[in-house]
């Protein structure tokens, strides 16, 4: 049957397959095989993006690049894990203070909730009665779970909590010796890998994978750092109590999708407006909008415009990558995109050189069968 397809439909349809097979394959590579090779995927990113610079500073200081590398991993790792320590020890520390405090909340909360509804019956004519009546009882129930499930639900995962920063530990420990063993034989590998063209191609793709990833961090990075800045200046301005720590947080909470600013700037926005400052509820809500607009409109720019993907197909790439890898989509469903892009660009540049190639001996054929 395909012997009798034209010509087109024929390519359109090896296309389509060759598509879908490079799909199939990435897949699996970022499911099954990327996880178990973390360690050498991250020295092997850290190595291409350092090297140049590693490779100058050996010329001039005569220190081995293994010896760079390792020694400016063991700084980021220590600072990481002195900073995860840090915040261990805060949040432990404070669990028995909330605790303690929760009683006073529970008042606290209420007082708020009666003078709210007392503000907007002032306003709107409405009577509150029942609605502060609700919101009230629900504030007693969710105080009550808070003391009876969740507190102990976070002092029993300690130990899980413990693992998990011990895993961390044990990755990163893994990476320093790959990055160490991969800085000492990298000019040979990438000799060896390019005494092929198979290899070559892979190279290729694997580099320019790279070079996104690069500029993905860098712009979240720079996206989070403005994200921050906006928020510490609104939440400054609105005079909220403690507005550059939540201005901060927010910043941070950004990298998160679909979470975002919202997590902190809603919740505190609702507050404000309950104590019946206006203002500061409205500049909170206006600090919002203007998060969302920076991240919509400066994410898809500066990731597609870098690496040369179009901005909605990044948006498409982090919602598909969330939903078949969870968390660590936000950065496989990106990569992933790029990933098919690259080897579907290989393909078919092999395809059109097999294609040149059997029209140049056709013609080559032709031109002595005349002769």
């Amino acid at each position: 049957m395909e012997n009798f397809l034209p010509k087109g439909k024929k390519q359109i349809k090896n296309k389509a397959l060759a598509l879908l097979l490079i799909t199939g394959a990435v897949y699996f590579f970022l499911r099954f095989i990327s996880p178990l090779l973390t360690p050498v995927m991250l020295a092997a990113i850290f190595l291409t993006l350092c090297y140049p610079t590693f490779d100058d500073i050996q010329k001039k200081t005569r220190i081995k690049k293994q010896y760079l590398a390792s020694g400016i991993l063991l700084l980021l790792c220590m600072v990481l894990i002195v900073l995860v320590w840090m915040g261990g020890s805060l949040l432990l520390r404070q669990i028995p203070i909330w605790v303690e405090e929760t009683d006073h909340w529970q008042e606290d909360i209420r007082q708020v909730v009666k003078q709210g509804c007392e503000n907007i019956e002032d306003i709107f004519g409405i009577r509150t009665n029942n609605l502060s009546r609700s919101i009230t009882e629900q504030v007693d129930v969710w105080i009550e779970n808070f003391q009876v499930q969740v507190l102990p639900n976070v002092l029993g995962e300690s130990w899980g909590y413990i693992r998990h920063l011990i895993s961390i530990i044990a990755v990163l420990a893994v990476t320093m010796i790959a990055t160490v063993l991969l800085a000492k034989d990298y000019d040979a590998i990438l000799s060896m890998v390019g005494a092929h063209r198979e290899s070559r191609l892979i190279l290729e793709i694997a580099l320019r994978v790279i070079r996104y990833l690069a500029v993905y961090i860098k712009a979240q990075l720079l996206i989070m750092l403005l994200i921050g800045t906006v928020c510490v200046l609104f939440l400054s301005l609105a005079r909220v109590e403690n507005g550059w720590i939540f201005g901060i947080a927010a910043g941070l909470l950004d990298a998160l999708p679909f979470i975002g600013t919202g997590v902190v700037l809603v919740p505190l926005a609702v507050w404000q407006f309950i104590q019946g400052y206006y203002g500061r509820a409205l500049l909170c809500v206006g600090a919002y909008v203007v998060c969302m607009l920076i991240r919509q409109f400066t994410e898809p720019k500066l990731i597609g415009k870098e690496a040369g993907v179009y901005p909605v197909a990044v948006l498409i790439g982090i919602y598909g990558g969330l939903k078949l890898f969870g968390i660590a989509g936000i950065v496989k469903g990106p990569v992933g995109l790029v990933m098919i892009k690259e080897a579907y660009a290989v393909c078919l540049r092999l395809v059109d050189e097999k294609n040149q190639k059997d029209y140049d001996k056709e013609k080559d054929f032709g031109q002595e069968e005349e002769l």
